[in-house]
């Protein structure tokens, strides 16, 4: 018995030093695994995919110690800077805060969402729908809640896309921040409060995305995979470029922008056009790429839209920071079915594409190790897929079989790697334990979407996840 007492009191002290040990495990882990990638190299191997599994690697051992060890919560730092006497820089008037959601057919949840925005603990706002023509009963529904909760509804005569519905409600818009969110995602009720926090104790950031899991996480094993992997996708990439204030999408469930960071360019956002016609997706990412960009092009676009209703009041252009914070949260809903999650990620590409000739002409004059990730990345998601054929097709045509067990057991390691740090946020859960299927499911399936999207990118016909 007291051997046993004893060494449950050392379980328990080491979970409750997991926030010390499994940082060290998981980067001496895939420190490990870069040295073995150098000392044993597959025969066959010739440079260039040697060099690229280098990289690979490489990059996510940097992500991950920065991620770590490094980044650091911007509402920590606000928290500090508040404890320390610094004076905020809304002490005579506080920030009032525009929410707005643009709405299309969400029956099941609007209501949620609306709830959701209503009992936000930061109260200084309003709350503004735009319902984008839907055709169940959003609409119905939306002009009922007006009777018990405080919002107002803005109903579009025909279907413009929700990029033109966020824009219109923002021409109506009062608040000096500005808060997007998306109408199937609910924010914690401290999330808005904790955001403001940022803005009014470092002027530096222009814009903030919050951290978001998936909302119908335990529906089934789709849903599963997917919430780990949102874990990762945002303590873990997020929080890197976080670090260097260069975060390259601030995502839609929680998206909170000071308004003149982005209001003058709402008019390029706005009618975007890709390839000779109008880019339609809301694209996120296009969207942080004003905030990021707006000391390198910011001149030029304020000119073309000079004639626009968002060119007054002109607001001076600012080399803006934007971050990432774990401590306001969101749920979002995730796509169930694995025909729904090929739909989504087609979009989420196309987006990708789109924003690569966007955001990609200026983030090299960003901090030097975040440009180099961020250009690496579109790197690796052009050779992915032939790397995929080199080691399960074309290693085994030339009797080199251990090349399939060594490359899916490499994407398995890295995957239990992020599943690892989606166990020390949510040390309750056991999601952490499907990660890996979706670093298997994203290199062997999702990898070949890219280049559908790109050969389908003019084909701007929304699916709903």
């Amino acid at each position: 018995m007291p051997v046993l007492k004893f060494s449950s009191l050392k379980r328990m002290y080491l979970w409750e030093r997991r926030h010390v040990f499994v940082p060290h495990f998981i980067v001496l882990a895939l420190f490990s695994f870069l040295l073995a990638k150098l000392f044993f190299r597959a025969s066959g191997s010739d440079a260039v995919f040697f060099y690229y599994g280098i990289s690979v690697t490489s990059t996510v051992l940097c992500q991950f110690i920065v991620a770590l060890f490094l980044y650091k919560d911007p509402y920590k730092i606000a928290q500090e800077l508040e404890r320390s006497g610094k004076l905020p820089l809304d002490i005579d008037k506080p920030y009032f805060v525009s929410c707005i959601v643009a709405v299309f057919n969400e029956e099941e949840i609007i209501e949620k969402c609306v709830a959701s925005l209503c009992t936000q603990t930061y109260q200084n706002t309003e709350i503004i729908f735009v319902d984008d023509c839907s055709t169940d009963r959003t609409t119905e529904i939306l002009l009922d809640l007006t009777k018990h909760y405080p919002i107002r509804v803005i109903t579009s005569s025909e279907n413009g896309g929700k990029k033109r519905a966020l824009c219109k409600a923002t021409l109506e818009a009062k608040g000096d921040i500005i808060a997007f969110t998306d109408s199937d995602s609910l924010w914690q009720k401290d999330a808005l409060e904790k955001v403001i926090e940022i803005f009014r104790f470092l002027p530096n950031v222009g814009a903030v995305s919050g951290h978001c899991r998936a909302l119908n996480g335990d529906k089934n094993i789709i849903t599963k995979v997917q919430d780990s992997w949102y874990e990762g996708q945002y303590a873990i990439r997020k929080a890197f470029e976080s670090y260097f204030g260069t975060v390259s999408c601030v995502s839609g469930p929680l998206a909170v922008f000071r308004r003149d960071a982005i209001y003058n360019y709402l008019p390029a956002w706005e009618n975007d056009i890709f390839l000779g016609q109008e880019f339609r997706f809301a694209t996120d990412r296009t969207l942080t790429g004003f905030v990021l960009g707006a000391k390198y092009m910011g001149e030029k676009i304020k000119y073309k839209w000079k004639d626009s209703k968002f060119a007054y009041p002109d607001y001076p252009i600012k080399d803006y920071k934007v971050v990432y914070t774990k401590s306001a949260r969101a749920k979002t809903e995730v796509p169930d079915t694995f025909k729904r999650v090929l739909r989504q990620q087609v979009r989420w590409k196309k987006s990708f594409i789109r924003n690569t000739f966007f955001t990609g002409r200026f983030y090299w004059h960003k901090p030097l190790p975040a440009a180099i990730v961020y250009y690496l990345h579109l790197l690796f998601v052009l050779a992915g897929p032939f790397i995929v054929l080199r080691h399960l097709i074309y290693f085994p045509l030339h009797g080199n079989f251990y090349s399939i067990a060594l490359y899916l057991m490499g994407i398995t390691f890295i995957g239990y790697m992020f599943g690892l740090a989606c166990k020390l946020d949510d040390p309750s859960s056991n999601r952490w334990i499907y990660r890996p299927i979706m670093s298997l499911l994203s290199t062997l399936v999702l990898s070949w979407l890219f280049f559908y999207s790109a050969l389908t990118i003019r084909k701007m016909k929304w699916h709903r996840s």
